[in-house]
C-alpha cells in the first residue's frame, strides 16, 4: 500500500471509531499518526477533520448518488473520506474518484464498483458547497439570537480553520499571539524546555486570574493541569496551588503530569473547603466544548440543547459554591471553552461580574474570544472582585 493510500486508510478507520464508538478525533490522530512522517501526520489530520467537518454535505452528496438503502459502514467511512477529497481537495476529480475507488476497494473489493459508480455519480453533480461548519439548528438559532446571523456564520466559517500551534511562555512573557500576554504561534517541530503548548485562549484564562507570588490559589475543575500549571507560575515556590478535581483517573494522571500542586479529589459544587480560604480562585467549568471545534469537530454531533441545560445548571451551582470561597479582596474568574449563551452570560447573569481584561468582546457580564475574533478557541472569561 502507497503511503497516500495508507493515510487514507488510517483516515477512514479515525473517522468510523469517531462516529460509531465515541472516540475524539484529535486524540486518535495523535496516536494512529505517531510512526508517520509528518508530512503523512499533518494529511491524516487534514483529512479526518476536513471529513468531520462537512460530513453532512458529503453524506448527502453520497446518499444522492447511491442506489442502495443501507451502505456498510465500513465501506461508509471510505466514501466520507472520497467524497472529502473530491469536493472539499486539491485533487482533480477523475484522481479524486480513483483514489476512493482503491480506498473501497482495500477494504471490501467487491464493493469497488459500487464505490466507482457513486463517486463517478457524486463528481459529475458536483456543485458549490458551503464551506462553513454545518452546526445544530438549535445552537445556530440561539446564536443568531445572541450575536446575529452574520456573527454566527463568521463563527462557522473560522470553525473550519486549522488551529495555530500556539504555546504560553512560562518566564518572561510577552505580548504575543492574538495580544495575550505569553502566547506565542510556533512552527511544527521540538519546543524548548520553557514553554507549555497551549491554545491562547487557556492562557488568557490564566491571566486572568492574575495571582501573584506567595497566593493561595484554588483550581476547581483542574485536571488535566494545564491551567494549573499556570497557576504555579504565577504564584511561584512561595505561594500554593490548590487543585481540585472529581474524577480520581483524571486526577491521577494530573499529578503526575503536574506533581507541585496539591490534588484533592472533590466536588466542585460542594467543595471540600473553608469560606473565604482562597486569594485566587479558577472555575473552569465543564461544558460543551463547542468552542473547540477547530480541534474537535465531530462535538458538534454529540451535543444536545438538554445536555447543555444541565450542563449550565451545574456550572450555576458550582460558581455559587466558588463565590463563596474567595477572601475578601480576592478575584475570581469563570471561564468555559464554550459559546452558547446558556453556558456563558445565563450562568453569570445577576451576580455581580465583569468581563475580563482580555483582548476580544464584552459579551453579557463577561468577554468572549473565538476563532472569528481572536483566531483562538472559543472561550468566555468573566471577573468576580470581592
Amino acid at each position: 500500500m502507497s503511503a497516500p493510500d495508507r493515510v487514507r486508510n488510517l483516515a477512514a478507520g479515525v473517522v468510523g471509531r469517531v462516529l460509531r464508538s465515541g472516540a475524539y478525533s484529535n486524540v486518535l490522530a495523535d496516536q494512529l499518526g505517531a510512526g508517520l512522517e509528518p508530512a503523512q501526520r499533518a494529511r491524516l489530520k487534514a483529512l479526518v477533520f476536513g471529513t468531520l467537518r462537512h460530513l453532512e454535505t458529503i453524506e448527502e452528496r453520497i446518499n444522492s448518488a447511491s442506489d442502495r438503502d443501507r451502505i456498510d459502514p465500513d465501506v461508509m467511512d471510505r466514501l466520507r473520506i472520497a467524497g472529502f477529497e473530491l469536493l472539499y481537495g486539491a485533487l482533480p476529480g477523475p484522481i479524486a474518484v480513483s483514489a476512493g475507488v482503491d480506498l473501497v476497494r482495500a477494504a471490501q473489493p467487491k464493493a469497488a464498483g459500487f464505490a466507482n459508480a457513486v463517486l463517478r455519480r457524486m463528481a459529475a453533480s458536483a456543485g458549490p458547497v458551503d464551506e462553513a461548519l454545518r452546526l445544530p439548528d438549535w445552537v445556530a438559532a440561539s446564536l443568531t439570537t445572541a450575536w446575529g446571523e452574520e456573527q454566527t456564520r463568521a463563527f462557522a466559517l473560522a470553525s473550519t480553520t486549522e488551529p495555530e500551534r500556539v504555546v504560553r511562555m512560562r518566564k518572561d512573557p510577552i505580548e504575543g499571539f492574538a495580544g495575550i500576554r505569553g502566547a506565542l504561534a510556533v512552527a511544527p517541530g521540538p519546543i524548548p524546555d520553557d514553554v507549555v503548548i497551549q491554545d491562547a485562549a487557556s492562557v488568557a484564562v490564566g491571566n486572568a486570574v492574575a495571582a501573584a507570588p506567595g497566593m493561595v490559589v484554588l483550581d476547581m475543575c483542574a485536571a488535566p493541569g494545564g491551567k494549573t500549571m499556570h497557576l504555579l507560575d504565577q504564584v511561584g515556590t512561595d505561594g500554593a496551588v490548590i487543585a481540585l478535581d472529581s474524577h480520581l483517573r483524571r486526577v491521577a494522571s494530573a499529578a503526575r503530569r503536574v506533581p507541585q500542586a496539591h490534588w484533592v479529589i472533590g466536588d466542585a459544587a460542594e467543595p471540600p473547603f473553608r469560606r473565604r480560604s482562597f486569594d485566587r480562585v479558577l472555575l473552569d467549568a465543564p461544558c460543551s466544548g463547542l468552542g473547540t471545534l477547530r480541534r474537535r469537530p465531530e462535538i458538534r454531533l454529540r451535543v444536545t440543547k438538554p445536555g447543555v441545560e444541565a450542563l449550565a445548571k451545574l456550572q450555576r451551582r458550582m460558581l455559587e459554591a466558588a463565590l463563596e470561597l474567595l477572601a475578601p479582596g480576592g478575584r475570581l474568574v469563570y471561564s468555559v471553552c464554550t459559546i452558547t449563551p446558556q453556558e456563558t452570560i445565563e450562568v453569570v447573569a445577576g451576580l455581580d461580574f465583569e468581563p475580563a481584561d482580555l483582548p476580544g468582546v464584552p459579551w453579557g457580564n463577561g468577554r468572549l474570544l473565538a476563532p472569528h475574533l481572536t483566531s483562538t478557541d472559543g472561550m468566555y472569561v468573566a471577573v468576580h472582585r470581592s
